[in-house]
């Protein structure tokens, strides 16, 4: 028998407790046929040497925004920049110098945080822009910082002007616009952006994957495309098409609509359906390589800008953050999208945006029963110990961000106080109730690394190295692994296919220089990437 690949010189931790360790694997057809004996008298078309290296199931990150990962890539990084503020002038300054009058300007990376709580001054931003346009995304996403000339062209500064639902338009104490846009309000201002062309989504898929494919990355999530202000364009799941048509999509995409594009569809009454997309797509429609996954909502904001929804104010303010939208109407959405055939996922990162989520996503599971692809609550950044046994009892997935605590742990830690700590972005409390904690970066707003992320998850350290909530929420190296891999696939309604190293699936797995709990704590996101494999065919080899 003669098969497309052999794998050898490789100690694979398969992760399935069948064959739990291999030191060989066939592939054909793009999928695993065999280890070890199973090979013995087999011959391949390649032969391919792993040097020794350990070989782990490729890396999953389900929930990641890979197409606005791309996009800041060619923007202006303003990421903690050492100077301070100094140094984000500066680097505008530089843009401005090479970009044509009237042209967009648009930058990324910013983090208050990173610059002692302060955001720039508008009219220094003013007197540097002149008449170019700025967006000037937050790291969270769920802020941005513009210019005047944004404002005017977005109608901002215009008589009876007044905040759109589920945003703010930050004012002084006088009441004029600081430039500062919360949640819903950027897209005042991203509208006279997008849509973005499909050349130039299909060339930010191009580099965000190749980036991914340098670190293992064999599956993801872009949560919330299409629509909203999260989208670039109605019609961005054509670009991932052409993507994958064009050899650009170097790692499988399962794509989570935005809620905003849902609209009344005009089935037969017969039908029960709710609210959907055109055609009646839904979760699940798709291939191996290209599918939909459930439907992204935004329950509430961020804590890093503390305008997630709380049951209580943030630690010395006098506000608890808001919903995205009235309760009731949030709850209907989900329900009606629901009865249409689709999973939801649905962004709840304060507690009290818990809460409605989790009764909301009970009660459409009780009206219509499970789905393939389980439901999930994107972040889940602020759980109490009764909400463990309701996501447990109901199979309701979670994606809490470990990778958050590095960046943005210790400004969380102050938001929400001594009190409140203990519950932030838990992890090891998920494991331990039965809850399917799925691994994710939520990339570009924090650093999509999946070493990274896994020593996150093992260390919680923050970069004032304190401890992110509590330390005993930290997971073990191989709870943190399972959470990228097999977690992953079983939350994405994929685990048939992929998740483990079993006869049958396909060939994605990852050759690393060392596995992650043979190393210190704080090196592995040190350990090096060897080599990713995709269906048995090497999207990034270093070896």
């Amino acid at each position: 028998m003669n098969i497309d690949a052999i794998f050898t010189d490789l100690d694979a931790h398969t992760l399935d407790p069948a064959r739990p360790r291999a030191q060989k694997i066939g592939v054909f057809a793009g999928r695993i046929i065999g280890f070890d004996e199973e090979l013995d008298g087999v011959t391949a078309d390649r032969v391919e040497s792993l040097g020794g290296a350990t070989v782990l199931p490729g890396f999953n990150d389900v929930h990641c925004h890979t197409a606005w990962f791309g996009l800041t890539l060619a923007s202006i990084d303003v990421t903690a920049l050492p100077g301070g503020l100094p140094d984000v002038y500066a680097a505008l300054e530089k843009a401005a110098a090479t970009t044509p009058s009237g042209e967009w300007i648009n930058a990324t990376g910013y983090a208050h945080r990173d610059y002692d709580g302060q955001y720039p001054e508008l009219s220094r931003l003013d007197e540097i822009t002149g008449d170019r346009p700025l967006f000037m995304r937050q790291t969270s996403g769920h802020a941005a910082i513009v210019n005047t000339a944004a404002m005017k062209r977005a109608r901002i500064l215009e008589p009876g002007f007044s905040d759109p639902v589920g945003g703010k338009v930050v004012t002084d104490a006088a009441g004029r616009p600081t430039g500062l846009l919360e949640e819903t309000a950027q897209g005042l201002v991203q509208d006279l952006i997008r849509p973005y062309s499909l050349d130039t989504i299909v060339e930010a898929i191009d580099l965000a994957t190749a980036y991914y494919a340098k670190e293992g990355i064999t599956s993801f999530g872009d949560c919330g495309i299409a629509y909203g202000w999260i989208g670039h364009s109605p019609i961005e799941i054509t670009a991932y098409l052409r993507a994958r048509e064009e050899g650009k999509l170097r790692a499988r995409a399962q794509l989570l609509p935005q809620a905003d594009g849902l609209h009344e569809i005009a089935a037969n009454s017969a039908d029960g359906f709710g609210i959907g997309l055109d055609a009646g797509v839904r979760t699940g429609l798709g291939d191996e390589f290209i599918s939909l996954g459930p439907v992204k909502f935004f329950m509430d904001g961020a804590l890093s800008g503390e305008t997630a929804a709380l049951r209580k104010n943030y630690e010395g303010k006098d506000h608890p953050g808001y919903l995205q939208d009235d309760a009731e109407v949030l709850r209907k959405q989900i329900l009606d999208t629901y009865a249409s055939g689709w999973s939801v996922a649905v962004h709840a990162i304060g507690d009290a945006a818990v809460d409605a989520a989790l009764a909301n996503i009970v009660d459409a599971q009780t009206r219509h029963g499970r789905r393939a692809v389980p439901n999930r609550i994107e972040h889940a950044a602020l759980v109490h110990d009764e909400h463990l046994t309701t996501l447990a009892d109901n199979g309701i997935v979670v994606t809490p961000q470990a990778a958050f605590a590095e960046g943005i742990g210790d400004g969380m830690n102050a938001s929400l106080g001594p009190e409140r700590r203990s519950l932030i972005y838990r992890a090891k409390s998920f494991v331990d109730a039965g809850v399917l904690l799925a691994g994710s970066s939520d990339r570009p707003c924090a650093d999509g690394n999946v070493l990274r992320g896994i020593e996150a998850y093992v260390t919680r350290k923050t970069r004032d190295g304190d401890i992110m909530g509590s330390a005993v929420e930290c997971l073990t190296p191989d709870e943190a692994i399972a959470a990228y891999t097999s977690v992953a696939a079983e939350a994405s309604g994929q685990g048939a296919d992929k998740g483990t190293l079993s006869r049958g699936k396909l060939a994605d797995f990852v050759a690393l220089d060392a596995h992650p709990a043979e190393v210190a704590p704080n090196q592995i996101a040190q350990i090096g990437v060897r080599a990713t494999v995709l269906g048995g065919r090497f999207t990034h080899d270093a070896r």
